[in-house]
């Protein structure tokens, strides 16, 4: 039994093109800070004062939005400013070296630096905005077409950790199979545990139901929301306990392959209290 509790999972998803003409990297963020800010308090607002005292990180990922700070546009701590403003438990922490990964490095160096004492709750965001509507991250023939927003998932951790968590890198050529195969590995110790997988095209679903024939696997959802990144497998649960609600708890893994080769894998934990919070389609008005 994972000791990973899913309080909440919420999606906000955005338009492909953001914006008709695109504005300053500081009017982009200060957008997408104030989505960001109203999804982590949608998400907060249910938990008690005794709960909210127990989150002490929240960490935010992308594959993407990271060009605006390597350019110089704009700075993390100006970012970081504008969600902490008069807002509790934003996020402080900008992390995307691991790409579609980052959220499961994430949560490694929160489990090894900064858990004190359990039960304690941890947030991770996610946000993936083409900011500068550049066609390589519209269509990719590596994943093809892209789907975008933002994600915030809620993690309660209480007790020591085993092996809930799978943080590596691809060691062949072929990262993809390499990834499905420690998978399968992975999860044949697990007993009645659900894959939740990044949404691909036809052809890598066709090698993941050779490779993984005997996991039990959430629908891929690729034709419906594209490929979106880190966001994938959290949407996935997302998207299954709302058509089919949780009545007793249910485990499920959570897995992320980046195009670098970085793969997370975590055994997480869904109640008949988790919230899951799917919003409406934003672009900017």
């Amino acid at each position: 039994m994972s000791v990973l509790t899913v309080k909440a999972i919420a999606f906000q998803p955005l338009k492909q093109r953001l914006f008709n003409q695109t504005p300053s990297s500081n009017t982009s963020f200060e957008w997408l800070a104030t989505l960001l800010v109203q999804q982590t308090n949608s998400i907060t607002s249910k938990l008690s004062a005794s709960e909210q005292l127990k989150i002490n990180r929240h960490f935010l990922c992308s594959t993407m939005i990271d060009l605006p700070f390597t350019t110089g546009d704009i700075s993390w701590s100006k970012v970081a400013s504008m969600l902490n403003q008069n807002e509790k438990n934003q996020a402080d922490t900008f992390i995307n070296a691991y790409e579609c990964a980052s959220w499961g490095f994430s949560l490694r160096y929160y489990l090894q630096h900064d858990q004190q004492n359990t039960p304690q709750f941890l947030l991770v965001s996610i946000i993936d905005a083409n900011v500068f509507d550049l066609e390589f991250w519209r269509y990719n023939e590596n994943w093809h077409e892209s789907g975008f927003g933002i994600t915030t998932i809620l993690l309660e951790v209480n007790g020591q950790m085993t092996d809930e968590l799978l943080t590596q890198c691809a060691t062949t050529h072929n990262a993809m199979a390499e990834f499905a195969t420690v998978i399968r590995r992975h999860a044949a110790n697990k007993k009645g545990v659900t894959l939740a997988m990044p949404f691909f095209p036809e052809h890598i679903q066709q090698m993941f139901n050779k490779l993984l024939v005997n996991q039990t696997r959430l629908p891929d959802l690729h034709a419906q929301w594209g490929h979106c990144f880190g966001s994938d497998p959290w949407l996935s649960i997302l998207s299954h306990c709302q058509e089919s609600p949780i009545l007793k708890e249910q485990e499920f893994l959570a897995c992320s392959l980046a195009l670098n080769g970085y793969f997370s894998i975590a055994q997480i934990k869904v109640t008949p209290q988790t919230q899951f919070i799917l919003q409406e389609v934003k672009g900017y008005e």
